[in-house]
């Protein structure tokens, strides 16, 4: 379970520190902010340590990047990132550039306020974009083996444009329509369906509460899934068909209930996308409903109150650490 982000001066701006537990005890917690001050920008950093990707690393200005993961009560794992960029200025410009930016990557076990190093070492970015390595990274890329994420980023609706050389055409940019085919392809298998069953059936069941307009979800080994429009024809709609809400919901249920590892820590990025209020409403409770059920720690990014129902003890602001941070320094 990752237990507390902290992070130094974030765009050489911000410093926050992060206690992602909540006094329920329960594994959902709401990251809020005006824009700028960094929520997407966290979760990306989270993304690419658990990914061990470090050009995001590279491309964000920070000072210091922390996350704690708990295992049990009585063992805490500190992963720091250190960053140091060396500057230099040209007599014939007036801008200051990097000629180098340096990472300083640790691992440590913390077990019964003793601290031990699991692995230590460094990495170089030059002006030119390569990169050296300097140490063993083997021991901490292998604590992230089991530490696995799932990232829902904001531009899940995106559409990109293929150039067919008699003009530019429109590509879903999501994997939404292969969707059916992956529940067919499930239901068809007895041995899959056994361990899934209660994951198909939320499925059904949180999306035919969404109560989508004019239509119903359908399940059925013959295609998966599909909407069926209320009119007097029972119309089979295609995926294309539903809203942008509607597919902001399809992808968000889908993917954690059926793509999601079990046991992940998932991140979510700005879910009130396209909703109407009582979906922002009712989201809270959808997501307790999939992370209760799929065993996931949730951090979700968003500017709504409405999806976490105003239970402001399960959030952290950004805003107010930033000028809290402010008033300590």
């Amino acid at each position: 379970m990752l237990k507390r982000i902290r992070i130094d001066k974030l765009f050489n701006v911000y410093t926050y520190d992060i206690d992602l537990s909540n006094p329920d005890g329960s594994l959902v917690k709401f990251i809020t902010a005006p824009n700028g001050y960094g929520k997407t920008t966290i979760l990306e950093l989270i993304d690419a340590t658990m990914r061990q990707s470090y050009d995001v690393m590279f491309d964000i200005p920070f000072s210091r990047f922390d996350l704690f993961f708990e295992d049990d009560e009585t063992t805490l794992f500190s992963y720091s990132v250190v960053r140091k960029d060396i500057y230099s200025s040209s007599s014939e410009s007036d801008l200051v550039q990097a000629v180098s930016k340096q990472l300083f990557i640790r691992l440590k076990r913390i077990l019964g306020g003793v601290e031990s190093l699991l692995g230590y070492y460094s990495l170089e970015q030059s002006s030119s974009g390569s990169f050296i390595i300097r140490g063993n990274t083997n021991d901490i890329q292998m604590f992230f083996v089991s530490r696995t994420c799932f990232y829902l980023t904001d531009d899940r609706l995106l559409r990109q444009k293929k150039d067919t050389g008699e003009g530019l055409l429109d590509l879903d940019d999501t994997s939404i329509s292969a969707y059916p085919s992956f529940l067919k392809e499930l239901l068809n298998n007895p041995e899959k369906y056994y361990d899934k069953e209660k994951y198909v059936e939320c499925f059904q069941d949180i999306i035919n509460h969404c109560e989508f307009a004019n239509k119903h979800l359908e399940i059925d080994r013959r295609f998966g899934f599909r909407f069926v429009s209320t009119d007097e024809f029972q119309t089979i709609l295609s995926l294309e068909q539903l809203s942008s809400g509607e597919k902001h919901i399809l992808i968000q249920v889908f993917e954690l209930l059926f793509i999601a590892k079990s046991g992940t820590l998932v991140m979510i990025d700005e879910p009130e996308l396209s909703l109407h209020m009582m979906w922002q409403i009712n989201y809270l409770k959808i997501l307790n409903t999939i992370s209760s059920l799929r065993g996931f720690q949730c951090i979700v990014a968003t500017h709504s109150p409405q999806i976490f129902n105003s239970l402001w003890s399960k959030t952290i602001d950004l805003f107010t650490l930033s000028n809290t941070s402010d008033s300590d320094a």
